[in-house]
């Protein structure tokens, strides 16, 4: 058993590389940590600290492991919530002023909605707590799929048609949140 689990961290691991290999002509080489995450060396500014992180879920009789593109931020507010993006907008229960006003500049960025709803995305969670905003993207593709019984594992393939239009999402939503929080700090201070 010790084993095939061993296996199978060893082709999940090859299979976030893999999939941050090909992000590589925007964010430069990829080198796995000790701990599965991938970072990249040559990131822009805007993006420093951007990594590629693994989800694994289990289920009866196997299971997946999912990539995330992870980015956290210290922002200039102690708002708490998360925003999710589900059914063409962002979403967000709870009454955080913080978190409503983000929404607003999400969705009034026509071309990031236009691109969100083109993306095959399992998941886009924007985080607010305390400090701090963390931006998780998880891709449909990208990651490793298994079964137990039989054993039996396999990559499943990213869209190339997607990594450009990946990478400009992450770097906007960054922007937005950033650009949001140093506006919020600015208000407070006037």
């Amino acid at each position: 058993m010790f084993k095939s689990i061993r296996n199978r961290h060893n082709a999940a691991n090859e299979a976030i590389l893999g999939t941050s290999r090909l992000f590589a002509g925007l964010w430069g080489d990829v080198k796995l940590a000790d701990n599965g995450d991938v970072h990249f060396t040559g990131l822009p500014k805007e993006l420093q600290g951007l990594t590629a992180t693994q989800t694994w879920q289990r289920q009866l009789l196997g299971g997946s492991m999912s990539i995330n593109l992870c980015l956290r931020r210290e922002i200039s507010s102690s708002g708490h919530g998360t925003l999710r993006f589900c059914g063409g907008k962002f979403r967000h229960k709870g009454n955080s002023t913080m978190a409503h006003d983000l929404i607003d500049h999400l969705h009034a960025d026509a071309s990031l909605m236009t691109e969100l709803r083109h993306l095959d995305l399992a998941a886009l969670i924007i985080t607010l707590s305390g400090s701090q905003a963390t931006i998780m993207l998880t891709p449909y593709g990208g990651g490793l799929a298994f079964l137990v019984m039989p054993p039996v594992r396999y990559a499943v393939a990213f869209p190339p048609d997607q990594i450009a239009m990946t990478a400009r999402v992450v770097t906007r939503l960054e922007r937005i949140v950033s650009g949001q929080s140093r506006d919020r700090g600015s208000r407070m201070t006037h």
